[in-house]
């Protein structure tokens, strides 16, 4: 076994002092109660039967949060860009209106909401360029680096210029977790056996995990290792020409809790695509590998007096006169959300996470890091204590923290730091920033940064609203609880759509819904607190139901056939 000791927290404590903290909104849109107990709300039935012309939510409560598109929208829109490749024209989104080049990291992280926004190209070429133009043994980057076979570039140019961050271990990782999106959202098993230039997508993917696994595996501590970052960013702290890039001679290297979990998520997905071609064997290799990773893991990066992840630690030796071990990342989000840590760990970090932001001062999540590293630890200018990657407060991994939440069992906690990015978003109409100083809320960097408004716009769709929708499946997870809520998701590369109105009252919920997925949802309602289920009806017949219980919140579960329907979810007296 390589599970650490369950311990409880006072997070009730903790979660009350961020509610007090959120202003209530001072409007009311419309009024939920019916007019007599047990007499339900009419149907929006045409609407709902129909594709929607866009995605789009709507939350009378919370009008910040559905006034939080428009921002999505155009800052996409600014950021769209196109050119020709190899094997035709790349339609994408740079990271902002002014980098100009697409990154791997930022088109894995946008690829969950551009679904509802774009179509199949938007989501395709960029990924099979990345493979197109993924290293041989002898590729040169643009510096004159040459990686080594299977290496994936951190960009793709119009110029046709690749360059590898050779300090990061995320290129490959975030690429095989791109290609499983796809795979999922539209591509299927044809897409993972197209040729790009004479090889399979998946003997592609899987050449950049063996590129990993040959460089940057460590085999006596069974971990992932890089250049001597933050957890997450690329810039070392050793000077040099290019902060971005190693000097395997002279640098430090360390082991990031990060590229374990990143590393954790890509073996999964790769053993679940590699299990649809039937190479059982390498998807069981694959699977045994990310098992033994995430114990390496818990086992020598947990910090179980602090209740959280490491930054990283150093396989290179180097002392620090500053105590590096108190520092929390943002990527504890991310090892709680892929699984790698258990539940009663993800507790503890989320936790820490928002004890973290509070002693910060910051006033909405994302926080890169806390404390930072001090003044003239890295040489790179812009590196100053909570500054860019280190503790700058970042929407990217607030987005992505906010999901993690939702899906974690701290949907509250979720909603709380959903309502605080929204609020800020207010004050800037039009601009997303890249990064903000977590005291001031100072704006820096670009102020249309598209991977901040897709993980936040990701925390609205799949958070607050739990709508997945996949090629094989689709499920939604209403995480509104009193707020009544409506959302229309169009994925325009398939033309499926799910839409639902929600709409609460004290003796139960109505789920009005329209799919046009070929198979039922899988439902999961998030209960109000204090609520219990008596019985749930579809179309007024009865159907069975269970109850399923993550942490603080208690989910009411039952499948829904696909169409357009109303589910009844009616809760025990009192």
């Amino acid at each position: 076994m390589c599970e650490g000791k369950k311990q409880a927290i006072p997070f009730l404590v903790l979660l009350s002092t961020v509610l007090a903290a959120v202003v209530l909104p001072q409007r009311l849109i419309l009024s939920r109660e019916p007019p007599t107990s047990g007499t339900l709300p009419p149907m929006s039935h045409q609407e709902l039967s129909l594709p929607p012309t866009a995605t789009a939510w709507y939350l009378p409560d919370y009008p910040a949060i559905e006034a939080m598109r428009e921002n999505v929208v155009h800052t996409f829109r600014l950021c769209e860009t196109e050119f020709q490749g190899p094997g035709g024209p790349v339609r994408g989104l740079v990271p902002a209106q002014e980098y100009g080049i697409i990154f791997v990291r930022d088109t894995s992280t946008m690829i969950p909401t551009l679904q509802y926004f774009y179509g199949d190209d938007y989501l395709r070429t960029p990924i099979e360029e990345f493979l197109r133009r993924q290293y041989g043994a002898d590729t040169q980057s643009a510096d004159g680096d040459i990686p080594g076979d299977g290496a994936i570039s951190a960009v793709i140019a119009p110029d046709g210029h690749i360059d590898k961050a050779t300090a990061v271990s995320d290129e490959e990782t975030h690429l095989i977790h791109a290609a499983h999106q796809y795979y999922r959202i539209a591509g299927g098993i044809d897409w993972l056996q197209k040729e790009l230039e004479g090889e399979t997508i998946m003997s592609r993917l899987n050449r950049a995990l063996e590129w990993l696994y040959t460089r940057r595996f460590d085999s006596t501590h069974q971990l992932i290792k890089r250049g001597h970052t933050t957890d997450w960013g690329d810039v070392r702290f050793e000077p040099s020409v290019s902060a971005t890039d190693l000097d395997a001679d002279t640098d430090h290297w360390t082991y990031s809790s990060y590229d374990q979990a990143l590393t954790y998520r890509a073996l999964l997905e790769l053993a679940e695509m590699n299990q649809m071609l039937e190479d059982r064997v390498r998807a069981s290799d694959l699977q045994r590998r990310a098992e033994r990773l995430r114990c390496s893991t818990n086992e020598k990066l947990w910090n179980p007096q602090g209740g959280f992840y490491l930054v990283h630690k150093h396989l290179t030796p180097l002392a620090h006169d500053f105590p590096e071990e108190e520092m929390i990342g943002i990527s504890n989000a991310l090892a709680a959300n892929v699984g790698l840590s258990d539940l009663h760990r993800s507790q503890r970090v989320f936790s820490n996470l928002e004890s973290a932001r509070l002693a910060a001062g910051s006033r909405k999540p994302g926080l890169s890091l806390y404390p930072p590293y001090p003044e003239g630890f890295f040489a790179h200018v812009q590196m100053s204590p909570g500054e860019y990657q280190n503790g700058g407060q970042w929407d990217w991994w607030g987005g992505m923290q906010i999901t993690a939440e939702f899906e974690s069992g701290h949907s509250a906690l979720a909603l709380a730091h959903l309502r605080m990015v929204a609020q800020d978003w207010a004050l800037h109409p039009g601009q997303v920033f890249e990064w903000q100083m977590p005291s001031t809320a100072e704006g820096w960097g670009s102020d249309n940064y598209a991977s901040a408004a897709a993980t936040v716009a990701k925390a609205v769709v799949r958070g607050l609203f739990g709508v997945t929708v996949e090629r094989d499946q689709a499920s939604v997870q209403p995480r509104l609880r009193k707020h009544d809520g409506q959302i229309r998701a169009l994925q325009p590369a398939s033309g499926l759509y799910v839409s639902y109105d929600y709409k609460y009252h004290r003796d139960f919920i109505v789920l009005d819904y329209g799919s046009s997925h070929p198979r039922a949802l899988e439902v999961s309602l998030l209960l109000p607190l204090g609520k219990e289920t008596e019985k749930v009806s579809i179309d007024g017949a009865p159907i069975s139901h269970r109850m399923e219980t993550i942490l603080q919140d208690s989910y009411c579960v039952f499948r829904a056939p696909s169409g357009v329907h109303r589910a009844v979810v009616s809760f025990k007296s009192r």
